[in-house]
């Protein structure tokens, strides 16, 4: 019985490293893809694409300071209906209400 639990163990060590040998062959065919598409790119198109991220960037970040401030207001809803109303009240009083 010991000598079939080792040979169950082999057979898996074995299924494992068919395995890996599977996904190193596919991971080197998808770099090899990689290498090839972009045998052409020149210091001039990477520079652009660079330039372009950094604006891509630059834009995201002025949108979501936009977007939070908008979700952030500093003065509570509740102060400022109430100032509202204050201020209703005093022009009712201003114009003899």
């Amino acid at each position: 019985m010991h000598t079939s639990c080792m040979e169950y163990v082999n057979y898996i060590a074995f299924a494992c490293s068919i395995v890996a040998l599977g996904l190193s062959v596919i991971a080197c065919a998808r770099v090899g893809k990689f290498v090839n598409s972009t045998a052409d790119t020149d210091w001039e198109t990477l520079a652009n694409l660079t330039g372009d991220i950094a604006a891509l960037k630059r834009t995201c970040q002025t949108l979501n300071n936009r977007l939070n401030g908008m979700n952030k207001a500093t003065i509570p809803q509740e102060q400022i209906i109430q100032q509202m109303l204050e201020h209703q009240n005093v022009e009712q009083i201003r114009r003899g209400g």
